[in-house]
């Protein structure tokens, strides 16, 4: 156990003495082992939908188990709000569950016209545009805006589709540390000069920290300095903000972004990503984002579930309260029992182990137990920051938050990651 448990993949990784095939042999191996021995925690079996109780697969047993969801991002429970279930069939019946083809060609409907122009005053922007995924949303946006005479400056904790949505464009890039303005400063002064166009993609909410950007001191210097903006709000729709609009709205600065990018993959409950900005800037895209040329339009049930969840975000925004409610709950049962957590205002919740094997039993034993819990690890994050990482949902009742706490102050002594 000991050898699955501390394989370093990235010694693997780096290995240049090894070919691709060997690498992936020996990778193979570890997970294969890992499963033999019922430690492998990613890709679990489950049994039926993401919502705040979920059935899944014992490893120790390989029997179904009703368990506490505290994995999803599915934080206004709309993935069987029965309302979205009813919209979807009824447009399944008169759609059927597919485009066939990329909506340039083979036409945009009225329903995804309807959603679009939806999120755009959701958004407070002029237009929108759909894609197939929060991925590609990314990656279509940044390859059609930038070039290599052009700049692109993120921080350094930005995810992984602003990551190589810059590398695919070609663009030049600079990478500052984290929130720190004085440093996003320094690389806006050093390209100021140069031609080309400057871009800065920052998230609006942080998918591993829980953290929120500091937008507005962001937005002033980009204006400053005639720099463009990209805010990746993939975790801040629908759960960020006094009626749930996303960090724009919390930090004050809706209208005052270019680009805004959101997903349906969190708040909305469903799959796929937008665009909000400029008519200008989505006629651009309609025309120049390979993404979203290239790929089979977005199905109508998907945009149909999409419509109705967001009816729903904006008529009931005591949704948007209680998952703010319910996550300060539980950050504050966390604090108090001596996690090191991170004080962030959203509901994703990082629970600091920053000890592989820790970490690793307690998400194991709960998960027995009856808790889904989220191991992060290397390469998602850097080696010596392992955490738990606990997602807090409006559906989740009192009863489930304190199961939840309850098992994490028990798991927490016994593996010794609090006091």
């Amino acid at each position: 156990m000991d050898d699955v448990a501390n394989f370093d993949v990235r010694k693997l990784l780096q290995d240049n003495t090894l070919s691709l095939t060997q690498k992936m042999e020996i990778f193979n191996n570890v997970i294969e082992e890992a499963r033999r021995q019922k430690i492998y925690l990613f890709f679990r079996t489950t049994n039926g939908p993401s919502q705040d109780h979920i059935t899944a697969t014992s490893l120790e047993t390989g029997k179904p188990t009703d368990m506490v969801m505290m994995a999803s991002n599915n934080y206004l429970g709309l993935t069987t709000h029965p309302e979205v279930k009813r919209k979807t069939i009824e447009v399944i019946e008169k759609w059927g569950i597919g485009m066939a083809g990329p909506c340039s060609l083979n036409g945009n409907t009225t329903l995804h016209q309807e959603l679009e122009n939806r999120l755009a005053r959701f958004k407070h922007c002029e237009a929108a545009m759909i894609f197939p995924s929060g991925y590609s949303t990314n990656i279509g946006v940044l390859t059609a805006i930038l070039g290599k005479q052009d700049f692109f400056i993120g921080d350094e904790l930005n995810h992984a589709s602003l990551i190589d949505g810059a590398r695919y464009s070609m663009a030049k890039r600079l990478v500052f540390k984290h929130s720190d303005m004085a440093d996003l400063e320094r690389c806006l002064k050093e390209v100021e000069k140069e031609p080309g166009q400057k871009l800065v993609a920052i998230d609006g909410v942080f998918s591993m920290d829980g953290e929120i950007a500091p937008l507005r001191p962001i937005v002033d210097l980009c204006k400053k300095y005639k720099a463009m903006l990209l805010v990746d709000d993939a975790h801040g729709t629908g759960a960020v903000g006094a009626t749930g609009r996303g960090s724009l709205e919390y930090c004050g600065v809706e209208g005052e972004v270019e680009i805004v990018m959101g997903t349906f993959s969190k708040a909305f409950g469903c799959f796929g990503g937008f665009i909000a900005g400029s008519k200008a800037l989505i006629n651009w895209l309609r025309h120049f984002a390979r993404s979203g040329m290239y790929t089979a339009s977005v199905s109508p049930m998907v945009v149909a579930a999409c419509l109705a969840s967001l009816e729903i975000m904006e008529k009931h925004p005591e949704l948007v309260r209680a998952v703010q409610e319910n996550s300060s709950y539980f950050r504050k049962g966390l604090s108090e029992m001596g996690y090191e957590i991170s004080t962030h205002e959203t509901s994703i919740i990082p629970i600091f182990i920053r000890d592989r094997l820790k970490a690793y039993a307690i998400v194991k034993e709960a998960y027995e137990r009856g808790l889904f819990l989220s191991l992060i690890e290397y390469p998602v994050v850097a080696q010596g920051t392992e955490r738990i990482r606990v997602t807090v949902m409006a559906t989740h009742t009192r009863k489930d938050l304190d199961f939840s706490l309850n098992l994490l102050r028990e798991l927490g002594k016994k593996y010794q990651a609090i006091p």
